[in-house]
């Protein structure tokens, strides 16, 4: 039994109009699942093949620092070779890691700086880079606030005082260390060696080159041996700036004296009068009697200074070696920079690649006195201080470095300017105390 329908509405079931039927498309859900698998196997396909590129660049990173670091005690005659092969990929990873800079700024700086160190044509740009900024915060100090205070009002009253600022440079100008012979210096073989007559080594107090090892046999360089505290431990080396005859004995230096920072007061020439002679490459590589020197970089900070990284190599050991050059551009012989600021900026950050070292900073200009004194001085009186020093007579400091250096500090304006830079500094580490 069942009900059938003939009538709808009154009217009979075959007039009625059919209804029509919407038909609809479904993805089926195996089609679905098969395209979803295809997507996560793209992905995965993507990640695998990112981590397999990245591994494969730090591999071979670690790879390069690790042979570096293996060539110190690398004898094999391939040696020199693999060392120059790392430099080589060395610089080709910095230069593909570094931020392009604006054409302009590239070109009008880099150029005006390389035709300073060279008499050749301008090197390629691909080894250096211009950066401008760095942290101008004073370093961190142990100075208390009174002690602070009380050297900044000594310092500020000094220089307000033109009478005792001129007595006391006159007493300086007196001053003769103890004992003071330098016979040495005068020597016949060794007078050639100094740039200046006016500024030669104590025979007391005198860097010592190993004969031995150098290109003439002779251990003598117009270099000193600066110390503060420890009388076994120079903090610094005032040098005279390198000769073309007595680079080699330069880098000899360097190396014997375990040091990896170079501070570079002056620039290679001033008024057509040479004061130093460039004693790194303008690019690649030179040899040195025993000693390879590479440019690994030259950055330049700002327009008053540069640091360049070299990769020093003794050929008869194959031992290496980084050596970070600092150079101030703007300081003429005889004078004093533009700015206390402009210098206290480059001191810090000599500083902070030093931080932590104990062999000497290598501080030279073109006699190794006048600036290189300047800046010695300011620099010892600010360690002093951060080190919580609670009295400072830069006098005295002076007379110490005198004892161990001739002429250090050459002129009123460069004593009065290493006084008007210690209270400035003073003044920025007493802002930044808590």
């Amino acid at each position: 039994m069942g009900v059938y329908i003939s009538i709808v509405g009154g009217e009979k079931r075959g007039s009625l109009t059919e209804i029509p039927v919407v038909k609809t498309t479904r993805v089926e859900s195996g089609q679905f699942l098969l395209l979803s698998v295809l997507c996560m196997l793209f992905i995965l396909v993507a990640l695998v093949v990112s981590t397999t590129f990245f591994c494969v660049r730090q591999r071979s990173h670690l790879r390069l620092k690790e042979k570096l670091a293996s060539l110190g005690t690398d004898t094999s005659i391939d040696a020199t070779t693999t060392y120059q092969e790392l430099c080589r990929q060395r610089m080709a990873i910095r230069t593909s890691e570094r931020v392009e800079r604006p054409e302009t700024l590239r070109h009008s700086r880099l150029n005006s700086v390389s035709s300073q160190f060279s008499d050749g044509p301008a090197a390629s740009p691909s080894t250096r880079s211009s950066t401008s900024s760095w942290c101008e915060e004073p370093v961190p100090s142990n100075m208390d606030i009174s002690t602070g205070h009380m050297i900044l009002s000594y310092m500020e009253d000094h220089l307000k005082n033109k009478n005792r600022l001129e007595r006391e440079w006159e007493a300086l100008c007196s001053y003769q260390a103890e004992p003071g012979a330098w016979s040495v210096g005068h020597g016949e073989q060794n007078s050639r060696k100094n740039r200046s007559d006016a500024v030669v080594v104590y025979d007391h107090s005198r860097i010592t080159l190993k004969a031995e090892n150098n290109h003439g046999n002779s251990d003598y360089i117009n270099a000193s041996p600066i110390m503060d505290h420890d009388p076994r431990n120079p903090t610094y080396i005032a040098s005279q700036g390198p000769l073309l005859s007595t680079v080699a004995d330069f880098w000899q230096m360097v190396w014997e004296s375990g040091c990896v920072v170079v501070v570079m007061l002056t620039p290679l020439s001033e008024n057509g009068v040479k004061q130093c002679h460039p004693y790194w490459p303008d690019e690649g590589s030179d040899v040195y009697h025993i000693y390879e020197v590479n440019l690994v970089s030259e950055h330049i900070w700002c327009e008053d200074f540069l640091v360049r990284s070299f990769y020093l190599k003794n050929l008869q050991t194959n031992e290496t070696r980084t050596v970070t050059q600092f150079h101030f551009l703007s300081w003429m012989d005889r004078g004093i920079p533009n700015s206390a600021r402009t210098l206290l900026d480059f001191r810090r950050k000599v500083n902070k690649c030093y931080r932590g070292r104990s062999c000497p900073i290598i501080v030279h200009c073109s006699d190794g006195a006048g600036r290189s004194g300047t800046y010695v001085l300011i620099d010892m009186v600010l360690n002093r201080m951060a080190k919580g020093a609670k009295e400072i007579d830069i006098a005295a400091t002076l007379e110490h470095l005198r004892d161990q250096r001739a002429g250090m500090v050459q002129t009123k304006e460069q004593f009065e300017f290493a006084l008007t830079a210690v209270a400035e500094e003073v003044n920025a580490i007493l802002k930044a105390l808590p």
